[in-house]
């Protein structure tokens, strides 16, 4: 059985193909990418995450004015960014972030998504949990090991990272301010490492950090995000904000620290996790958010609406 899977470059549906490959299904990709993907076998490339499709390749731009008349695969699984993009049997969509919540895109039916908010844009969808890869992301004790005599040579107590794409969408300044309150009122030594890091960096500098602080900012989001995830499978504690109305698993509450976006709070909450110093099973991140459990329900639901 073919299925096609499009959608952008750092998606979960790439995940999620992979995975769907390796459990026998003839699977080709139509994806976004930038100099960091990392990108799968059967492979087009569906423009770029810096350009409109315009640029896109030839054969991927007549894939999708003919894809209508010329439908090739079995299953299509559609980023919600491409909803025009039909070349399949069966097709459903999958959104996963923003555009439902700004209203940019119009939700089409069957279709997942990846937050559980999302739902509140788009009534009939399904959620289906965000894939990760255990394989991209995982716990390298000699950088660990490293970090202990970095902060050793320059007297640190903490190295506490902050990975935003758009650091002030996510509350870096809140951070930051909330970071230099408890220097300043706790005599801790603590590096902030507040920057936007390449993606082929993210493994090597989530495990320098002692803890990993995804967001603050409630209309960012109300749940984890990904870096939060990776964050996990690197076994390094996490801290974001979040709603217990949105949040995908309640078995990753003791995961996810809580961080209360109100200044004081903040300062309090981000504290109280360096002084908790959580333990992290990854497998426990895996049961949840890996790709065999998605993929299990993906197939569930595909069964159920007889694609397969």
């Amino acid at each position: 059985m073919k299925v096609t899977i499009v959608g952008d470059y750092a998606s979960v549906s790439k995940r999620i193909g992979i995975e769907l490959a390796n459990r026998g299904y003839e699977v080709e990709f139509f994806l976004q990418t930038n100099k960091f993907s990392d990108l799968p076998e059967n492979y087009y490339k569906l423009g770029s995450v810096q350009g409109p499709l315009i640029f896109n390749y030839v054969r991927t731009g007549f894939w999708i004015s003919a894809g209508r008349i010329f439908k090739k695969s079995d299953i299509q699984l559609v980023n919600g960014t491409y909803p025009k993009c039909v070349r399949a049997t069966n097709t459903c969509f999958y959104y996963n972030g923003s555009d439902l919540r700004l209203s940019s895109t119009k939700p089409q039916y069957p279709s997942f998504v990846s937050l559980r908010e999302l739902l509140d844009y788009s009534k009939e969808s399904i959620f289906l949990q965000r894939a990760i890869d255990p394989e991209l992301f995982y716990p390298i004790e000699e950088i660990k090991e490293k970090k202990e005599v970095y902060k050793d040579n320059n007297g640190m107590d903490y190295i506490i990272g902050h990975f935003a794409h758009s650091p002030k969408i996510k509350g870096s300044d809140k951070f930051q301010q909330a970071i230099d309150n408890i220097v300043e009122e706790e005599g801790l030594n603590i590096e902030f490492r507040n920057k936007t890091i390449p993606r082929e960096q993210m493994l090597e500098t989530m495990n320098f950090c002692d803890y990993i602080l995804d967001h603050v900012n409630p209309m960012t989001g109300k749940t984890y995000n990904v870096v939060s995830l990776e964050s996990l499978l690197c076994e390094v504690p996490v801290g974001t904000y979040y709603e217990d109305k949105y949040f995908d698993f309640e078995g990753m509450k003791d995961m996810v620290h809580y961080i209360d976006p109100q200044p004081k709070e903040t300062e309090k909450a981000i504290l109280n996790l360096l002084r908790k110093k959580p333990k992290i099973n990854r497998e426990d991140i895996i049961k949840y958010h890996g790709p065999e459990t998605v993929v299990d329900v993906l197939e569930s639901y595909w069964k159920e609406w007889e694609f397969i």
